[in-house]
C-alpha cells in the first residue's frame, strides 16, 4: 500500500512536470530572457524527469537511476520547481531531510512560492520533514496551504493534511486543517449572507 501510495505521488509530479517547466519558463523570460534554457535542453529535461518518476515508480524503486535522472532533469532546466522537488523526495527516502534535500525543498519555493500542481503533495512532504525545516521554511508552507485552501481544489489540501504521517507535523496540519474549516465555514456563511433574497 505505502509503494502504491510512493508511486502514486511520483505520478503526481511527472504528470505536471511539463506544465510547471512550461510556467517557469515563462517566469524566467519575463525576468531575465539571456537565461532561459534551450528547447532541447527543456526537451532533455522533460525526458529526464520522466525517467527520474518512472525509476522512483518502479516495484523496487530504482533509486540510483532515479536520483542520476533527477539531478540531470535539474541541471537542465535549473528553474523547474518539480526537479527539485523530486530530489528532496530522493534525499528523504532515507526517512530524513538532509541538508541538500532541504536546499532542494526551499529552492522549490523560491521558484514558485504556490504551485496548484503539486501543492497538496508538497505541503505534506514538509509537514512529514517539519522537524528539519527552518522558520522561513515553514512561513513558505503555511502559506502555500492557506492560499490552495482558497481554490475550489480545497478538499485535496484537507486531505492532504489528514494523511501526514509525522508526529512533529501533526500537530500544525491538525490546527491549518481546522482553521481552514473554519474559515470555510464563514466563507460559506458570507456569501449566503451576501444573497439576494426573493
Amino acid at each position: 500500500m505505502t509503494r502504491l501510495r510512493t508511486a502514486g505521488w511520483i505520478g503526481v509530479l511527472g504528470v505536471f512536470a511539463l506544465a510547471l517547466a512550461s510556467a517557469a519558463i515563462a517566469a524566467l523570460v519575463a525576468v531575465r530572457p539571456s537565461a532561459m534554457p534551450s528547447t532541447s535542453a527543456l526537451i532533455l529535461a522533460i525526458g529526464e524527469g520522466r525517467k527520474a518518476d518512472l525509476a522512483l515508480g518502479a516495484t523496487p524503486p530504482d533509486l540510483a537511476v532515479g536520483a542520476q535522472a533527477a539531478a540531470r532533469a535539474s541541471a537542465l532546466a535549473p528553474y523547474d520547481s518539480s526537479a527539485r522537488l523530486r530530489l528532496a523526495y530522493i534525499d528523504a527516502l532515507d526517512g530524513d531531510l538532509g541538508p541538500e534535500g532541504l536546499k532542494a525543498l526551499e529552492l522549490s519555493y523560491e521558484l514558485l512560492p504556490f504551485d496548484h500542481y503539486v501543492a497538496a503533495w508538497r505541503v505534506r512532504f514538509a509537514l512529514d520533514h517539519w522537524g528539519q525545516l527552518t522558520p522561513s521554511l515553514r512561513a513558505r508552507v503555511e502559506s502555500e496551504a492557506f492560499a490552495f485552501a482558497r481554490t475550489s481544489r480545497r478538499t485535496e489540501m484537507i486531505s492532504a493534511l489528514s494523511s501526514v504521517r509525522s508526529p512533529i507535523g501533526i500537530a500544525p496540519a491538525t490546527f491549518w486543517r481546522l482553521r481552514m474549516q473554519r474559515e470555510h465555514r464563514r466563507r460559506v456563511a458570507e456569501r449566503r449572507m451576501e444573497a439576494p433574497t426573493r
